[in-house]
């Protein structure tokens, strides 16, 4: 076999890992990488100004490696990271680790296998969210499966952001979890503003969706991102309106070239600014509607007795806004071991609960498979469904809101 023919059977994978005071879990994530079975990749650390050792570790395996080139930077955010790597690259094809995350041995084998096998431009398998003491596994909501751009306008576009569900994407939102024609991932991931902080993937991803000629689906997990409760997103709020507005205006651009499905796409982008508003702006959501039920829940009243299932991020909020505006009376707030903090007590407790001492529980979390576990939960509990809410926002509360309109330009 001549050096072209090698290069075409077993071509290059860059992998860019943005790299930012991780120390403890860098090495884990860096080796979870060079161990692969696939051997030819190009591995660039990016150190995003570090100050906690993590550019000593960055270095410490380039010299062991010769895979490996370290990019020392000052701090500019993941999205300034991720473009210095990627305009590095040299590889064919290009993915994307997170420096606190690692993956499965196989994954790469098994992702350009599908890749050269089909001529994709990109393919996208499943996730294992890791939670302290619990992990959710996510997949794609479509078949498994070899998307060619007529099955990709028919099939795909048509749920790819939404699928009818509230906050479940047809197309996982997460670009870590994808092996991308490089060029591809390129040209998206230059479009997206340094400044953007939450929603980053979706400004790649779905425009990536958009531009492919060929998609491959695999429902087979190989990534482990890995939730910790002092990571960033679980910290405090702050305002990221111009980011969201840069994502809209990102996505829009692409859907402007789809007429015949411009619509049902503008419609499915609503649906992702919402779920993205609801991540980090929840206080722009919650309220009490004009139907006189608790935004985003359509099936709890303004005054009843709640306990509130949820003691993360977003729970805290709802809390919070719930408690200062007096909307409902919050009986109990109860969530799993991982989540126990001051106030939060264990949802054990719900067995002692009568039932007639509450009117809902309220299921305050936003990722649709933890939700899931949940509700399935309460069930094996004896817990009535109509007793249960769920994050639900329809498609009248969207238009019924013209704040939101102009939030995003509209």
């Amino acid at each position: 076999m001549n050096k072209e023919q090698k290069s075409s059977s077993n071509p290059m994978i860059s992998v860019v890992v943005p790299v930012f005071n991780v120390a403890p879990y860098l090495e884990r994530c860096i080796n979870s990488i060079i161990n692969q079975t696939y051997r030819n990749l190009e591995i660039i650390l990016v150190d995003d100004g570090s100050s906690d050792g993590s550019s000593e570790i960055c270095d410490m395996f380039e010299r062991n490696d010769s895979r490996i080139c370290v990019i020392h930077k000052e701090n500019g955010g993941l999205v300034s990271a991720r473009k210095a790597g990627i305009a590095r690259a040299k590889g064919k094809y290009a993915a994307y680790v997170d420096s606190d995350d690692w993956i499965e041995r196989d994954m790469y084998d098994y992702l350009i296998t599908h890749m050269l096998q089909n001529d994709a431009d990109i393919v996208t398998s499943g996730v294992y969210r890791d939670y302290p003491g619990n992990t959710v596994c996510e997949f794609d909501h479509f078949q498994e499966g070899v998307y060619d751009l007529e099955k990709i306008k028919a099939e795909i576009l048509p749920a790819f952001m939404y699928t009818g569900n509230f906050y479940e994407a047809g197309i996982n939102i997460h670009i870590y979890n994808k092996l991308f024609k490089c060029e591809l991932l390129l040209k998206h991931q230059l479009e997206v503003d340094d400044a953007i902080n939450v929603g980053e993937d979706a400004a790649v991803v779905y425009p990536c969706i958009l531009s492919a000629n060929k998609v491959v689906i695999l429902n087979k997990s190989f990534y482990h991102y890995c939730i910790r409760n002092n990571s960033i997103m679980a910290g405090g709020y702050r305002s990221e309106l111009a980011g969201y507005r840069c994502i809209y205006k990102i996505i829009r651009k692409q859907i402007e070239e789809y007429k015949d499905q411009k619509m049902n796409l503008m419609r499915q982008l609503n649906y992702l600014m919402i779920y993205m508003l609801l991540l980090k702006e929840p206080q722009m959501i919650i309220g009490i509607n004009t139907e006189g039920t608790l935004m985003p829940y359509n099936n709890v009243k303004a005054g009843e007795r709640l306990v509130l299932y949820g003691g993360g991020k977003f729970g805290s909020t709802l809390h919070r806004f719930i408690e200062e505006e007096k909307l409902c009376e919050i009986v109990s707030w109860i969530d799993r071991a991982e989540n126990i903090s001051k106030g939060v007590e264990s949802s054990i407790k719900l067995n002692d609960m009568a039932k007639e001492s509450y009117d809902k529980i309220v299921i305050a979390v936003l990722v649709k498979t933890v939700a899931d576990q949940i509700q399935e939960e309460l069930t094996a509990k004896g817990i009535e469904k109509d007793k249960m809410a769920r994050i639900n926002v329809t498609d009248k509360e969207i238009t019924g809101r013209g704040e939101w309109k102009a939030l995003f330009g509209e």
